[in-house]
C-alpha cells in the first residue's frame, strides 16, 4: 500500500490535524444537525452539504494527493506539508463559511466561501500538475487525469452554486440545481471516485487489478466529460430531454468503466465493511443517476424538478456519498497509519466492530426515502441509520487507541 503524503520523508502513523480531524469533524456536526434539526433552517441541504462538501470534499483532497504520491512517486518537497495543510484548513474553512452563508442568507458569505473552495481546490490541482510533470512514465497515469479533471469541475459547480445562493426564480432555481449539483456530484466527486477505484478496488479486495482496468479508464474518461459538460449546458438552455440524454450516457461510461471492478469481485467477494460498504455506495450510485433521469424526463417543469429534488440528493449524499466514505476509510485508516501487520489486524478489527449491523442501518434508512413506510417505521429505520453512522465516529477513535496499545507490545514485524 502507498505511503503517507508528507512534505518531508513519507512516515506512516505520524498524527496530522489537517488530515486526521476535520472528517470526523464534519460527521459530529451533520450527527448534531440530526439531532437538533427542529432548530436548524434548512436542515434537510445543511446535512446534504455537510456530506459531499465538508467530510467528502476533504477526504477527496486528502486522499487523491496521497494516491498520486503513490503512483507517480515525485519527491515529496515538490509540495511541502506546510502547503498540503493550508490547503485542507482552507477548503475546511470555505465549505463552512458556505454552510453557514446559505441558510442565513448572507450571501456575501456564500460568495466568500465559494471563493475559498476554488482556490484551494486549484491550488491542489496545481499541486497533482506539479507532482506529474516531475514524475517518471509509469501505469495508470490515467488517475491524474481524472484528479486534474475533477478539479477543473469545481469553479463551474461553486459558481453556479453561488447564482442558485442568490434566489432567482423558480424556473431558474430547477435549473441551477440540476446544473450546479450533478456538476459537483458527477465532475468533482465522481471522477475522483472513478479515477481511484481502478487501483483502489482490487487492492481493497486483496486481489489482482484487471489487465483492462488501465485502458477501460481512459476509453471512460471522453464519456464522462462529455456527458458532464452536457449535464451543465442542457438545464441552463432549459433543455430537459438532453440532460436525460447526458445522464444516460453517464450511466453508460460508468458501466463501461465498471467492467474494470468485476473480475477483482469474481477472484474476492466483498466480506468486509470497507468492501461491502464501496460495493453498496456504487449501487447507490447508479440508482441517482436513474432517478435523476427518470425525475428529470417525468417533471413537466422546471420548477417542478426542483420541487422533487430533494430525494435524490438525500440518496446521494447519504447512499453514495457517505458510505463511500466510511467504506473507503474503514480500510484506508488502518493502513496508512500502519505500524506493521500486527497493529494493522488489530486497527482493523476494531474498524470491522459491528460492521454488518452499521451497513444495514445506513441502507435501510436510505431506503426511507424511496420506499413508502408508515411514518412511525420510518422514524424507527432512520434512528437506526442516525446510530449506524454516529458509531463511526467513536469505532474510528478506538482504532487509534487500538494502534496506541499494540504499537506499545513490542512486535519483531513491526515498522514504523
Amino acid at each position: 500500500m502507498p505511503e503517507a503524503v508528507s512534505g518531508s520523508r513519507p512516515r506512516r502513523g505520524d498524527r496530522w490535524a489537517a488530515r486526521d480531524y476535520p472528517t470526523l469533524l464534519w460527521l459530529t456536526a451533520a450527527l448534531v444537525v440530526v439531532i437538533a434539526h427542529r432548530v436548524v433552517p434548512q436542515h434537510g441541504w445543511v446535512l446534504v452539504h455537510l456530506v459531499l462538501l465538508g467530510a467528502l470534499t476533504h477526504a477527496v483532497l486528502v486522499w487523491s494527493l496521497h494516491f498520486a504520491q503513490a503512483l507517480l512517486r515525485s519527491r515529496p518537497d515538490l509540495d511541502p506539508r506546510a502547503h498540503q495543510s493550508a490547503r485542507l484548513w482552507l477548503v475546511t474553512a470555505g465549505a463552512a463559511v458556505v454552510v453557514v452563508g446559505v441558510p442565513t442568507r448572507l450571501w456575501w458569505l456564500v460568495v466568500t466561501g465559494a471563493v475559498l473552495l476554488v482556490a484551494a481546490v486549484t491550488w491542489h490541482a496545481i499541486a497533482l500538475g506539479r507532482r506529474w510533470r516531475a514524475a517518471l512514465p509509469g501505469r495508470f497515469r490515467v488517475t491524474l487525469r481524472y484528479y486534474l479533471a475533477a478539479a477543473a469541475w469545481v469553479p463551474v459547480g461553486a459558481t453556479l452554486g453561488v447564482l442558485l445562493a442568490r434566489r432567482p426564480g423558480e424556473e431558474w432555481v430547477g435549473r441551477l440545481v440540476v446544473a450546479h449539483s450533478l456538476s459537483l456530484l458527477l465532475g468533482w466527486i465522481g471522477l475522483t471516485v472513478t479515477g481511484t477505484l481502478v487501483t483502489l478496488w482490487p487492492t481493497m479486495l486483496r486481489t489482482r487489478i484487471d489487465d483492462r482496468a488501465e485502458r477501460l479508464a481512459e476509453q471512460a474518461l471522453p464519456v464522462f466529460l462529455l456527458a458532464i459538460t452536457v449535464l451543465v449546458i442542457a438545464p441552463l438552455a432549459g433543455s430537459r430531454a438532453l440532460s436525460v440524454t447526458a445522464l444516460v450516457l453517464y450511466l453508460a461510461g460508468l458501466v463501461w468503466w465498471g467492467r474494470a471492478l468485476i473480475v477483482p469481485v469474481h477472484q474476492r467477494p466483498p466480506g468486509e465493511v470497507s468492501t461491502m460498504s464501496v460495493s453498496l455506495a456504487l449501487v447507490w450510485w447508479v440508482v441517482v443517476l436513474v432517478l435523476a433521469a427518470a425525475h428529470i424526463a417525468h417533471a413537466r417543469t422546471w420548477t417542478a424538478v426542483a420541487h422533487g429534488y430533494g430525494t435524490i440528493a438525500a440518496v446521494a449524499a447519504f447512499g453514495f456519498g457517505l458510505q463511500l466514505m466510511v467504506g473507503a476509510l474503514s480500510y484506508l485508516i488502518p493502513v496508512v497509519l500502519g505500524g506493521g501487520p500486527s497493529v494493522v489486524r488489530a486497527v482493523q478489527h476494531r474498524v470491522e466492530r459491528w460492521g454488518v449491523a452499521r451497513i444495514v442501518g445506513l441502507n435501510l434508512a436510505v431506503l426511507t426515502w424511496l420506499i413508502p413506510v408508515p411514518d412511525p417505521v420510518r422514524i424507527a429505520l432512520r434512528t437506526f441509520g442516525v446510530v449506524a453512522v454516529a458509531l463511526f465516529v467513536p469505532i474510528m477513535v478506538s482504532g487509534f487507541v487500538a494502534r496506541v496499545r499494540a504499537m506499545r507490545r513490542p512486535h519483531p514485524g513491526r515498522s514504523s
